[in-house]
C-alpha cells in the first residue's frame, strides 16, 4: 500500500467519484488514477467502490471505513511534514504579510513585537497594499497572510476570518446648526457637502450604499486619502467628514465635534485572510495565535474556522 494510492482514493471521494476531475486535480492521467485504485483494492482484498456500469457511484461499506481511515492517515502525514519543517527551519524563515491601510494596525504591531521576542529568527515582511492587490498577492503565493477589510468578492480559494468590527463617525464643526438636530437622517445629511476616503475604500462604499438604498444622492464632494486630510477639510469649514471610530482625537481638534451615525451606516469588519493552500509553518501558526488568540482554526482540515469574531471586541481599531 502506497501513500500515492491513499491520496488518489481520498481525491476521488472528494471529487464525488469523478475520476476525470480527480486526475485533473492531481495533475495526472485518468488511467493512472484508475490503475492505482485497482491495485489498492487488489492488495487490500476488498471492493472499495460501488459501480453503475463502469462508472463509480459510491463507496462500499468497507470502502467507507477505509476512506475515513485514509483521511486520518493523510492528516497525520501532513502533520509529519509540518513537524519536519519546524525542525528544519527552527524559528527562522519568513512570514509575508499584506495589510490594507490601518487594518488591525495596533494588533498587528503587538503581534510583531511578541513574535520577534518568541521567534527572533523569524523574518516578518509587511507590505501595505490596496485590498484588490493584496488578494492577488495571496492568490499568487507571494504573501502568506493578509490583514484586510471585509472582502467584496467570493473567496473560494481564500479563507476570511473576521476579527473585529468598527463603525463610521461623522465629524462636524462644533457650532454647526446640524448639531442641534434631534435625529440626524440621511436626507438631512445630504444637504451638506461631505468628505470621505476614495471610492475604492470599503468605508466609502458603505456610505454610498446607504445613500443609494435610501434613494438619496450621496453628499460626498471630496475624496481624500487620509484621516488628517479629512479633518483638515472639516476644520476649514469646507465639509463634514466621515472617519473611522477611534481615529478622531478630540483633544487635537477642540473646534470639531463627533456625531453618532451608527443608525445610518452598517458596521464593517476587519480580519485575517489566508490562502487555503498556504504553506503552514510554525511561524505562521504562532503569529496568528498571537494576533488573534480567540480565533480557532483547524489547520489540518482546509483551514476550517471553528469559532471566531466577537462583534464588540474592538471599538478602537482604525480601518479603511
Amino acid at each position: 500500500m502506497k501513500l500515492r494510492q491513499l491520496v488518489y482514493l481520498h481525491e476521488v471521494v472528494q471529487q464525488s467519484f469523478n475520476i476525470s476531475a480527480a486526475a485533473n486535480s492531481l495533475f495526472t492521467s485518468q488511467s493512472g488514477v484508475s490503475r492505482q485504485l485497482q491495485e489498492l483494492s487488489q492488495e487490500l482484498g476488498v471492493e472499495l467502490f460501488t459501480h453503475h456500469g463502469r462508472r463509480l457511484v459510491g463507496l462500499t461499506e468497507i470502502g467507507k471505513e477505509i476512506a475515513e481511515a485514509t483521511g486520518e492517515a493523510l492528516r497525520i502525514t501532513k502533520r509529519i511534514k509540518q513537524i519536519a519543517d519546524t525542525h528544519r527551519l527552527g524559528e527562522s524563515g519568513a512570514l509575508r504579510i499584506v495589510a490594507s491601510r490601518h487594518a488591525m494596525a495596533s494588533n498587528l504591531h503587538q503581534a510583531i513585537v511578541r513574535c520577534r521576542q518568541e521567534l527572533p529568527g523569524l523574518q516578518v515582511e509587511i507590505s501595505q497594499e490596496e485590498p484588490t492587490v493584496a488578494l492577488e498577492l495571496l492568490r499568487g503565493g507571494r504573501a502568506d497572510l493578509g490583514l484586510l477589510t471585509e472582502p467584496t468578492e467570493s473567496l473560494l480559494d481564500l479563507v476570511y476570518c473576521p476579527l473585529a468590527e468598527w463603525r463610521l463617525q461623522l465629524v462636524v464643526p462644533a457650532r454647526h446648526p446640524c448639531t442641534e438636530l434631534p435625529d440626524l437622517t440621511l436626507e438631512a445629511l445630504a444637504a451638506y457637502p461631505c468628505c470621505s476616503f476614495e471610492r475604492s475604500a470599503r468605508t466609502r462604499q458603505i456610505i454610498d450604499e446607504a445613500f443609494e438604498l435610501a434613494g438619496v444622492k450621496s453628499p460626498i464632494a471630496f475624496s481624500l486619502d487620509s484621516t488628517p486630510s479629512i479633518l483638515d477639510y472639516v476644520q476649514s469649514g469646507l465639509a463634514f467628514g466621515f472617519v473611522v471610530e477611534g481615529s478622531f482625537q478630540p483633544a487635537r481638534y477642540p473646534d470639531l465635534l463627533v456625531l453618532d451615525v451608527h443608525h445610518l451606516f452598517r458596521p464593517l469588519t476587519t480580519g485575517i485572510v489566508l490562502p487555503r493552500k498556504v504553506r503552514i509553518t510554525y511561524g505562521l501558526r504562532n503569529f496568528v495565535s498571537t494576533l488573534a488568540p480567540n480565533l480557532i482554526i483547524d489547520w489540518d482540515n482546509g483551514l476550517t474556522i471553528s469559532t471566531c469574531y466577537q462583534p464588540t471586541a474592538s471599538r478602537s481599531q482604525s480601518g479603511k
